[in-house]
């Protein structure tokens, strides 16, 4: 009797979230920010904001915009690795920092259609 051979079936891709947060990082224009939490929601939440820093490492270099995304508080969150980097590149695309380092989010904060979250 012959045997079948069992093939699995294949899961959801893992990495749909990492992919969704990275195209919504693309679409963040210049001159403008986002926070790790908004992309949270944006994907509806399959990612935490922690998840969603993850997700922005994964990008190869220079895929995405990572320097637009910053803390809930509008601060840089990457000076540990680089420090000075993020803050310098927003600046060079016009975003300013007040007294204590922290984006200004009324002002520069990305805000993407309500409908168009990436679920």
């Amino acid at each position: 009797m012959a045997t079948k051979k069992r093939t699995a079936k294949k899961a959801p891709a893992e990495d749909a979230p990492f992919t969704a947060v990275q195209a919504w990082v693309k679409k963040v224009p210049r001159g403008k920010v986002t926070t790790y939490g908004d992309l949270s929601r944006l994907v509806a939440r399959r990612l935490t904001p922690v998840g969603v820093g993850w997700a922005i490492r994964a990008a190869k270099e220079g895929e995405i915009p990572w320097h637009r995304v910053v803390n809930a508080r509008g601060g840089v969150s990457t000076d540990g690795e680089h420090p000075g980097l993020q803050r310098a590149m927003l600046e060079s695309e016009g975003v300013t920092f007040d007294d204590d380092g922290y984006v200004d989010l009324a002002r520069f904060r990305y805000r993407a259609p309500s409908d168009a979250a990436l679920g």
